[in-house]
C-alpha cells in the first residue's frame, strides 16, 4: 500500500450519531484512538481478566475472551447502565495457526517472515453492552490480509521501527505496517482491533 488506509468519513459520521459516549472495557491506546478519531468520547475501563479460555478455534477463543472482559465490566462497580460499552479481543491466524503478541523481536521476525507473500486473517470478538435493550451482543469480525513478499532486510527495517512490541501478529496497519500489506479484503478497523461497521451495526439494531 503506498498510502496508509484510513477509516471512511462516513463511518465516523455515523458511530458518532448512534454513539456520542462509549464505555470501553479495555486499556488497548489504539481502541481508544480509533474510536476518538471517530469523536466519540470514550470512558476507559480496563478489565484484569487472565485472557485465557477452554477453546482453540479463531472465531471461539475472541468470542470467548471479549465476553470475559464484558463480564467483568459488567460486574464491577464501575458499570454504568445507561452507557453503550464494547469489549474487544483480537487475534491473528495464518493457516489456522493462532498469532498473539510477539514475546520479543526474535519472535516478531518469525512472524512478518511467515506473512510474506501470503495471506492472513485479523479476528476480533467483540461483546456490545446495549443500554436499550439492557443485554449484551456478542458478534466475530474477519478481515483477510495480504503481505508483500518480504526480503530479510524488510523484516528487519519493521523490526526496528518498534511497531512489533504489544501487536497481534507483530504489526499495526496504522503505523508502518501497511507498508507492508498489497491488499486488505474486509475491515480496515477491524485490524487496528475494533471493527466499527459492525458496532454501528450492533447498536443501531436495537435502537
Amino acid at each position: 500500500m503506498d498510502r496508509c488506509p484510513v477509516v471512511e468519513i462516513s463511518i465516523q459520521e455515523k458511530l458518532r450519531k448512534t454513539c456520542p459516549v462509549i464505555v470501553l472495557a479495555s486499556q488497548s491506546p489504539n481502541r481508544r484512538k480509533v474510536l476518538e478519531s471517530a469523536g466519540i468520547r470514550v470512558i476507559t475501563r480496563p478489565q484484569d481478566i487472565w485472557e485465557i479460555c477452554g477453546e482453540t478455534e479463531p472465531e471461539k477463543v475472541v468470542t470467548a475472551l471479549s465476553s470475559q472482559k464484558m463480564e467483568s465490566y459488567l460486574r464491577s462497580p464501575e458499570f454504568d447502565p445507561s452507557l453503550p460499552a464494547v469489549a474487544v479481543d483480537t487475534l491473528v491466524a495464518l493457516d489456522g495457526k493462532l498469532m498473539g503478541k510477539p514475546k520479543d523481536d526474535e519472535d516478531a521476525k518469525a512472524m512478518i517472515r511467515s506473512f510474506s507473500g501470503r495471506w492472513h486473517e485479523v479476528y476480533s470478538g467483540m461483546s456490545v453492552y446495549v443500554p436499550q435493550s439492557k443485554k449484551t451482543v456478542v458478534v466475530c469480525d474477519v478481515t483477510r490480509v495480504l503481505f508483500h513478499s518480504l526480503t530479510e532486510s524488510d523484516v528487519d527495517w519493521y523490526i526496528s521501527t518498534g511497531d512489533p512490541e504489544g501487536a497481534a501478529g507483530a504489526y499495526k496497519i496504522q503505523e508502518n505496517g501497511y507498508k507492508l500489506i498489497d491488499e486488505i479484503d474486509g475491515s480496515f478497523s477491524n485490524i487496528i482491533g475494533i471493527p466499527l461497521e459492525r458496532l454501528i451495526e450492533v447498536l443501531s439494531e436495537d435502537n
